[in-house]
Parts: structure tokens; C-alpha cells; sequence
């Protein structure tokens, strides 16, 4: 197969021009020495894109930053409702712990008795198993975070002397002041 004169491609030919433009040709906008206006259009679009992946950073962030809130909201959430639960329970094991107080001397050792026993032992698991523990305050002192005093009596010290509702804590939060009896201090040794 042979080539035709005007297929071959030469130096002359518009196509392979190095496409430089020289003085004695000046292109439209040089006539007044500003940049030609391919360069003013390449620099606002560089703008513009520079402009768009600073928004597009932004709204990355923004995203991330709505994804992290809820999931802490939606732990939040999870973890309210589970208290509020767990809080409806806590009067229910109290009754149960005060009926087995106040059992009987003869009905101490009944099979119906170790049945509360077993059922209180149970309760406390479960709660156990949601981080629920019990706060011991006796000979502790008064702390608003996790106490509720409800009353004085005469005594040498100011600690607490007498818890007449549990206190239960979640972590490290109290789902559940503790109702105390304090000391008034007013006794000396």
C-alpha cells in the first residue's frame, strides 16, 4: 500500500503546528497587552474548582459530623429508654427485699421464702447485667449527686446514718438517689 503526498503529515501542515503564537500575529485581547482570555477563563475556573473542593470538604465534614451525632443520639436514646425501664423495676425488687425483711421467724427457712430469695437474686443479675449497682452510703457522706436526705437525727457525725430507699448507680451516674438519714453532728464524744 503506498502513501499519497497528502496523506504524509509534514511540518507545515495546520496539525502539526507547535500552535505558538507570535508577536507578528497577536490573538484576540493582546492587542491592549492584557492576557489572552483563555488564560483570564482558565484562571476563574481554577477559582471555581478550588471554590467547589473547599464546599465538597465542607459538606464531607458536615456529612461526618451528622453520621457521629447520630449515633450518639441514637446511644443516647437507647440508653434513656433503658433507664426509664430498668427504673420501673427498681420498686418492684424494693417491695420484694422489704416482704422477705419482714418475713416471719417460722418462714425463714420455707421453700417460699428461698423462692423471694432466688427471685431478688435473679433481679440483681439482670440488673447487674445492665451496669445497675447498688450504692452503699451508710457512714459516707452527703453527696447531692447521688443522695436525697430526707431527714436529721441526733448524732455525732454528719454522715449518713441510715438508707431508707437504695440508691442505685449506672456507671458512673446515679439512676437512683439514694434516700438517706443523716447525722446532725449536734452529739459530742
Amino acid at each position: 500500500m503506498t502513501q499519497d503526498a497528502s496523506d504524509t503529515p509534514n511540518d507545515t501542515s495546520p496539525l502539526f503546528s507547535d500552535n505558538t503564537v507570535t508577536e507578528e500575529t497577536p490573538s484576540i485581547g493582546q492587542q491592549d497587552g492584557s492576557n489572552p482570555p483563555q488564560d483570564d477563563e482558565i484562571t476563574k475556573l481554577k477559582g471555581e474548582i478550588g471554590q467547589l473542593r473547599e464546599q465538597l470538604a465542607r459538606s464531607q465534614a458536615d456529612y461526618n459530623n451528622l453520621v457521629r451525632r447520630s449515633r450518639e443520639e441514637s446511644s443516647q436514646i437507647g440508653e434513656w429508654s433503658e433507664n426509664k425501664t430498668i427504673l420501673k423495676f427498681l420498686p418492684i425488687l424494693d417491695n420484694l427485699e422489704r416482704a422477705l425483711e419482714h418475713t416471719p421467724e417460722e418462714f425463714k427457712w420455707h421453700a417460699w421464702t428461698e423462692g423471694f430469695i432466688s427471685i431478688i437474686r435473679s433481679m440483681q443479675k439482670v440488673l447487674a447485667d445492665f451496669g445497675v449497682n447498688n450504692m452503699n452510703c451508710i457512714g459516707q457522706e452527703v453527696n447531692p449527686d447521688f443522695h436525697d436526705v430526707i431527714s436529721q437525727i441526733p448524732h455525732n457525725s454528719t454522715h449518713i446514718q441510715a438508707e431508707v430507699e437504695l440508691g442505685y448507680l449506672r456507671g458512673d451516674k446515679a439512676l437512683r438517689h439514694a434516700k438517706v438519714i443523716v447525722g446532725d453532728g449536734s452529739l459530742s464524744v
